[in-house]
């Protein structure tokens, strides 16, 4: 596998390179705290995991139960995890032990391009790409929905969400917000800004 580290099917050690915060907060010592930061890490990569079972062939019913058993086999090692940034990105680690669920799970039912599962190789340029596109994908969710908070409560997002996300001319979008054509041009700059700073700061936190 990549140098992310190793995932095993069962016990034992394992070092990877993820968001260090995040991690040190699953291990806390009390129980609070651990359980908000294993919420966090269920609403941060359940979506990713279960994109990419989706595109490996996994059906609709199965998808939870791929969900829970990544979620679960990490769980389970998690004492074990020592952060260490010379490891990888968390990225690869995750995909690498998303897949294997997915073949201990589900076998030749689930194909992958014609391919049943157990015969696709895990480090192949067409498993990856379809794992960086869901990864990016919601990388994007995300830093629409922290761009969209931070300009709440005014006509700013809206605007862009109408000229840029979904295509309306400019004099509609006017008409729509009340904005003037300059303004509806300045939201797009401004808003368009705040989001690359989100993704950057997405980047750098989940490696």
């Amino acid at each position: 596998m990549s140098n992310a580290g190793k995932c095993s099917d069962g016990t034992g050690a394992t070092e990877f390179s993820t968001h260090s915060t995040l991690l040190l907060r699953i291990k806390a010592s009390e129980p609070q705290p651990r359980e908000v930061a294993w919420g966090e890490f269920r609403d941060r990569y359940a979506p990713i995991i279960a994109g990419f079972a989706r595109n490996l062939g996994a059906r609709a019913q199965d998808v939870d139960d791929v969900i829970q058993d990544v979620i679960t086999g990490f769980y389970a090692r998690s004492a074990a995890f020592v952060y260490d940034s010379s490891k990888g990105h968390f990225r690869g680690y995750l995909k690498v032990c998303t897949f294997r669920v997915l073949r201990r799970r589900l076998g030749n039912s689930a194909q992958f391009r014609a391919v049943p599962i157990e015969e696709v190789d895990p480090e192949s340029l067409e498993v990856d790409q379809v794992w960086n596109d869901v990864w990016e994908q919601e990388q994007l969710k995300r830093a629409l929905d922290a761009t969209r908070e931070e300009y709440r409560g005014n006509d700013t997002f809206r605007a862009f969400e109408l000229y840029v996300v979904l295509g309306w001319p400019p004099e509609e979008v006017c008409k729509e917000t009340g904005l003037g054509i300059d303004s509806v041009y300045k939201a797009k700059a401004r808003v368009t800004q705040t989001l690359r700073k989100m993704l950057r700061r997405l980047t750098e936190e989940q490696g």
